[in-house]
């Protein structure tokens, strides 16, 4: 547990960020009251003309120093002195209500005295926002060069040299990417469904285990089917550009309701109009889990005109795939793969989790070991992020000591292995409580990059969305703002309360 002592709130999300980066998954309490001993006390005292931090380990006394003499001045930011003296003491020569210069040097200061303490660099130094590659885009649309870009980050967030690199070159790829589309006058759908054979140990996703929910899955479809229709009439002067089915895992009901799914959007969205058509640049379906995968559901998205289908593995090694609760082999995910190839599926994506309990680097080598036989077109790599409504964070204690393992040498194997197969990463977002403070990233061979990862990534383009749990985006370019319209997340609320959901989207839209 660590506790968080500070006069103001303003930073508070900033400093919380700061501090789970380096202790993922551990709690942060603010009440020094609290009967528990602490691992960590992050102490702030605010004044108008300097602002004082302290760091202390378990037992240490986090008083506030008198005087500090040490100077380092920041090499970005003219006239802001970071004073420091031996220990994990730092005061901050600015006024803290100048936000847009104090929150960074704080987050730099906390950045610091934490590194000091833990004797850590992170790869993203004292970035904490999940969309690095925004700042390059940012920069990329005034005139910076590259180079300049990657010293931008480096100057400014202390990010390490491979990871500069790498949110500079995807933001390169995205900007080529998303050229062509009239972001104005685009959209993207998203479908939710909501079931799974059965629910990972890492997963916080709206997911109900099919098995059970199997008698209401034909009464949530035809739910579903009522929102595409009323979106797709609110939405019929735009283009739409990419729809991406996902969940849950989407495969996890029955070819006849596939099918029925399928047809809807078909047909409500005019997809059978050459026009229409023409302006889709992909269709996704997220087949996920090989052991939901069958012939039956592979003709019926190829029929439908599914373009992209992912068969996500997450590891090839069974003993980590029993642990984390996913009911295949990494046999069966090989025959899922060779079914979709024989259907006449020629855009197939794989993704993987890096650091998952009890795997090293020899386990991330064998599994891409197996990808690499198999020749996918694009490859997702995520590292594990310790999400509050999974079970993992329920069981942490159970986990911790095998999570986590050489996290950035499998992201740095993935990398190599990626060009192997000729792949270039053209998609990077983080999350919160990520392992190492690190990436997930989007590889694709060229031409089989998906735009709707950018585009939701990016927040470019509106994302409508359907079922349950589903949240859309509606990007306001003027404004520089996105709202967002969130649907139930319990399938039940969703079917009972569907009007009501309805009425959500009118009063945005």
């Amino acid at each position: 547990m660590i506790l968080l002592l500070q006069d103001r709130q303003e930073y508070n999300n900033d400093l919380r960020a700061m501090i789970m980066a380096f202790y993922p998954g551990v709690k942060i309490v603010e009440d020094a009251t609290v009967s528990e001993s602490f691992e960590l006390t992050v102490r702030i005292w605010y004044e108008e003309s300097h602002t004082i931090l302290t760091v202390c380990g378990q037992g240490d006394t986090c008083d506030k120093p008198e005087d500090l003499k040490e100077v380092e001045e920041l090499p970005f930011y003219k006239d802001v002195l970071l004073i420091s003296t031996c220990g994990y003491r730092a005061r901050i020569n600015l006024n803290y209500r100048d936000k847009a210069i104090f929150r960074n040097v704080l987050k730099m200061a906390a950045y610091r005295l934490l590194g000091q303490l833990n004797d850590r660099r992170l790869p993203w130094g004292d970035m904490t926002g999940v969309r690095p590659t925004k700042i390059a885009l940012k920069h990329f649309a005034e005139g910076m060069t590259f180079d300049a870009i990657q010293d931008y980050y480096k100057q400014v967030y202390a990010v390490s040299d491979k990871k500069a690199e790498l949110a500079t070159t995807v933001a390169k790829k995205e900007r080529s990417l998303v050229h062509a589309i009239d972001i104005e006058n685009s959209y993207c759908l998203y479908v939710g469904i909501p079931f799974c054979p059965s629910r990972c140990l890492y997963c916080s996703f709206t997911s109900y285990p099919i098995a059970r929910y199997q008698m209401i899955a034909e009464n949530y479809i035809d739910t579903l089917c009522k929102e595409l229709a009323y979106l797709a009439d609110t939405y019929r002067n735009k283009e739409l550009v990419s729809i991406y089915i996902g969940g849950g895992t989407p495969t996890s009901i029955s070819h006849e309701l596939l099918d029925k799914l399928l047809t809807a959007i078909e047909t409500e969205f005019g997809l059978q109009d050459p026009t229409r058509k023409a302006c889709l640049k992909e269709f996704t379906v997220e087949a996920g889990r090989p052991d939901s995968i069958t012939d039956l559901k592979l003709q019926v998205m190829k029929k439908h005109g599914v373009s992209r289908i992912s068969i996500n593995p997450q590891t090839m090694n069974d003993e980590t795939l029993r642990t984390i609760g996913r009911a295949h082999t990494s046999s069966q995910t090989k025959d899922a793969f060779v079914l979709a190839r024989a259907c006449g599926f020629d855009n197939i994506n794989m993704d993987l989790i890096a650091g998952l309990p009890g795997e090293n680097l020899d386990s991330m080598r064998n599994t891409l070991n197996q990808i690499k036989k198999l020749q996918p077109e694009s490859l997702t790599v995520h590292s594990l992020a310790i999400k509050r409504a999974a079970n993992l964070k329920q069981e942490l204690g159970r986990y911790e000591e095998s999570m986590n393992q050489d996290m950035d040498a499998m992201l740095e194997l993935v990398s190599e292995v990626a060009k192997e197969l000729s792949m270039e990463p053209y998609y990077l977002y983080r999350q919160k409580n990520i392992g190492g403070n690190l990436e997930n990233v989007g590889y694709a061979k060229a031409g089989f990059e998906c735009l709707y990862n950018v585009l939701i990534m990016e927040e470019l383009t509106d994302i409508i969305a359907a079922g349950a749990g589903a949240s859309t985006k509606l990007v306001f370019h003027e404004d520089n703002r996105v709202e967002r319209v969130e649907n139930c997340k319990s399938v039940d609320d969703y079917i009972n309360r569907f009007e009501e959901m309805l009425d959500r989207k009118r009063r945005m839209f």
